[in-house]
This record gives structure tokens, sequence and C-alpha cells, in this order.
């Protein structure tokens, strides 16, 4: 289970723990991890990135294979960024059967503008006005400072990588099966981008899901997602 981004990983655990032990009632064996820089793994955040990510993702891969030896083929499951890390480790490894898409990040370079934008509304909050606008934060990336994110440090080899990454150039490379679970809070409409990777990968279904953004700060306190558990298990084939 790959999990989100920063302040997305800490409002999204709940949930995470919540399907975790559903899977594992369900007989599945469930690793749930922490990337490095984040949660109880070394290393600061600033030192991490992208690719650490999915070197992360395929160590836990291998974990899961060395601590039951029968396991032979695996489920990537991911939140937003970490939906984007699990493709992006799915489509260099041979012993990944299945994709969970939870909200995926699509398109890595309109994601981290809007990383950036968390920045702008916290000089907003504390200066009412903006003293570095988005252009003078990616020059202090590219000269090798950080900018502060809800507390953490971005670097520039994160912001450069995931600002790379579309989801369309990747999941073609990956040949087995993919859900990717659209979760809104009203009845909008199928993403463009979701619509046309299941238009044109026939292992891609796209599944709509009405749930509250369980990884922003939100005022229910939200301990599990019906609708997203309901539908993932049904994939998974833990229910009819």
């Amino acid at each position: 289970m790959c999990h989100p981004l920063a302040e997305e990983k800490l409002w999204a655990h709940r949930v995470f723990v919540s399907f975790a032990r559903d899977l594992s009632t369900a007989g599945f064996d469930v690793l749930r991890f922490d990337f490095r820089g984040e949660g109880d793994s070394d290393r600061d955040f600033e030192q991490t990135d992208f690719e650490t990510r999915i070197e992360d993702a395929a160590r836990a891969i291998d974990a899961v294979h060395e601590m039951n030896p029968s396991i032979s083929e695996v489920t990537l499951l991911g939140l937003r960024l970490g939906a984007s890390v699990a493709a992006a480790t799915a489509a260099r490894r041979s012993d990944v059967a299945r994709l969970v898409l939870w909200d995926p990040v699509a398109d890595g370079s309109a994601y981290m503008q809007s990383v950036l934008r968390l920045n702008l509304m916290f000089q907003m909050a504390q200066h009412r006005k903006v003293l570095e606008n988005r252009d003078a934060l990616v020059a202090r990336l590219a000269e090798g400072e950080t900018v502060n994110i809800e507390g953490y440090e971005l670097a520039q080899p994160l912001f450069q990588q995931v600002s790379k990454f579309r989801l369309a150039d990747l999941l073609p490379e990956f040949s087995a099966d993919t859900l990717i679970v659209q979760i809104n809070q009203g009845q909008a409409p199928m993403k463009p981008e979701f619509a046309a990777l299941a238009e044109t990968l026939t292992r891609c279904h796209v599944e709509m899901v009405r749930e509250e953004p369980f990884w922003k700060e939100i005022n229910a306190f939200y301990q599990r997602a019906p609708e997203l558990t309901r539908i993932s298990l049904r994939t998974l084939g833990a229910m009819p």
C-alpha cells in the first residue's frame, strides 16, 4: 500500500489502516510501509524524491516475497501521488499482477503546481499578501534551496521528477489489470484523462465513487471510506 505525499499521508492514515485490516480479514497478506523521509522511515523529507519512493515500493514488494516465499504476484494499491508511485513501480517489474489506483495524480506538473499553491496560501495567511510567487519559488528550488509546504521542505529533485510524470505515458507499459477510482464529493463527470486511459487500454477500468476528500483536513473524522472500500474489495475478489 503506497501512501500519498506529506500532509495527505497524515489525513489518509486511518482509512489506510482500516482498509488494510479489511483486506487482512478477507485473507490477504498486506504490507503498509512509510516511504523514506516520511513517517517512521529514515532520511529527512528533502533528501527524498520520486525515484526513492519507487525504490522503496520495490523493496516493499521484495520484503513481501521474503516474508512469504509462496507469494509469486502482488497487487499495488496507492492513493494520490502514492498511486503514481505504484504505477511507476509496476511498469518496472514483472511480479505485479494488478494495480488499484485511488484518485491517482495523472499530470505531475499540475500536481506540483498545486503543491506550490499551498505555500502561496500560507504566505497570504501570514502576511496578507504573496511575497514570492510561484516563479520565484521554482527559481529557489533550481538554486538548491527548499520550499516549505505545510511543514515539509520540498527540494528540486522531487519537484522536477514528479513534474515530468504522466500517467498516460506510463500505464501502457503495464500489461495487467488496472483499476482507477475517481473520488468525487458530488456528481462530477469522469476526468478526461481517466476516460482516455479506459478507452485505449483494454485492461484498465475506471470506477467513480462518492467520498469526502479524506486526504485533506476536513471537518468529519474519516475512519473508513465505505464506497471506496466496497469497489476495491470487489475488484480484488474479496466480495461479490
